[in-house]
């Protein structure tokens, strides 16, 4: 049976007008000035719809910044866990651990690659984790626990012995490489000389891989104090 790929939350099936033009026009302008400092006039006059507009779509500002961050989150959610899914599928029975690895790996680090998204979607978190306005738990609940559970979900068929504690242990290890790794590659200056092509793509993939599933598996074959959670 073919799985279908749901559209992502920016995809053309879900674009409504006014709507995600000021969607788009507020993650460009609170990415390069922050919440505070972009008002409601910037970004409609960014978006090309009078004031009015973000009120009746979004209730206000807060609700607009919100709804981006939820709109973007949930792009990148589906992205991650369909590329799991669909890696786990294409592979039946024959699955090995690094498959889910290698492939939540790659879509982590795939709308990295593009510089301009990348670097804005890098900007908006950043700004973000410095001065709040999303509703607590919100990165938890639209992004870590969906991704951490499809990636678990494939992990320990395969990892026989990996209980769930462990795995969410593993889980939040490779994520920690994988975020250090996009830091690293956006910083100005930070792989410079002999040391930049420890952030090429194809190594640091294969490199993560590999010491993640080594991970993995070491902690499948040691008892963990307290068991299962």
């Amino acid at each position: 049976m073919r799985a279908v790929r749901p559209p992502l939350a920016s995809s053309p099936e879900r674009r409504n007008g006014t709507r995600d033009r000021l969607l788009d026009a507020a993650e460009r302008l609170y990415a390069a000035r922050g919440f505070r400092a972009t008002s409601v006039r910037a970004i409609t006059a960014e978006a090309g719809c009078n004031v009015a507009a973000v009120n009746y779509h979004f209730g206000g500002k807060t609700g607009l910044y919100r709804e981006m961050f939820r709109r973007r989150l949930g792009a990148l959610r589906e992205q991650r866990i369909w590329s799991i899914r669909r890696a786990m599928i294409r592979a039946g029975e024959g699955a090995s651990l690094e498959l889910p690895l290698r492939a939540f790996t790659m879509s982590f680090l795939e709308p990295h690659l593009d510089e301009s998204g990348g670097r804005r979607w890098m900007k908006l978190i950043s700004r973000e984790l410095l001065d709040p306005h999303l509703a607590p738990g919100t990165f938890q609940r639209e992004m870590v626990e969906p991704v951490q559970k499809a990636l678990t979900d494939a992990v320990r068929p395969i990892c026989r012995g990996l209980d769930a504690r462990a795995a969410r242990r593993c889980f939040h290890s490779l994520v920690a490489q994988l975020v250090h790794v996009v830091q690293m590659r956006h910083a100005p200056g930070a792989a410079r000389g002999g040391h930049r092509d420890d952030f090429a793509l194809t190594a640091v993939v294969d490199h993560i891989v590999r010491f993640s599933a080594a991970g993995f598996r070491a902690h499948a074959r040691t008892e963990i104090p307290g068991g299962a959670a």
